[in-house]
């Protein structure tokens, strides 16, 4: 159940939206990010380079193994896949 449209109303009817959220259980981060729509950048990051990846992968056979791919797509990249890269804009 979709319970976002029911704390907008609430909202819009000068209600506490901190009130409806504990009503409902649900966290207050969440209907914002909700209501911002569309993937963090995070998530566009992690899609980029999801595709870049498949991409390597797929040219080489479908092959892996040292360095692993990440490293190929991964400016600065030193030895993956110790974590994520940092330097994410």
């Amino acid at each position: 159940m979709n319970c976002y449209p029911f704390i907008e109303a609430e909202k819009a009817g000068d209600h506490s939206v901190k009130r409806a959220c504990e009503l409902l259980q649900v966290s207050r981060s969440a209907y914002y990010a909700e209501r911002t729509g569309g993937p963090s950048p995070r998530e566009r990051r992690d899609a980029e380079l999801t595709g870049k990846i498949i991409e390597i992968h797929d040219n080489s056979r479908h092959t892996y193994g040292s360095p692993p791919a990440a490293c190929w797509v991964v400016p600065g990249c030193a030895g993956c896949p110790r974590g994520r890269d940092t330097d994410e804009a």
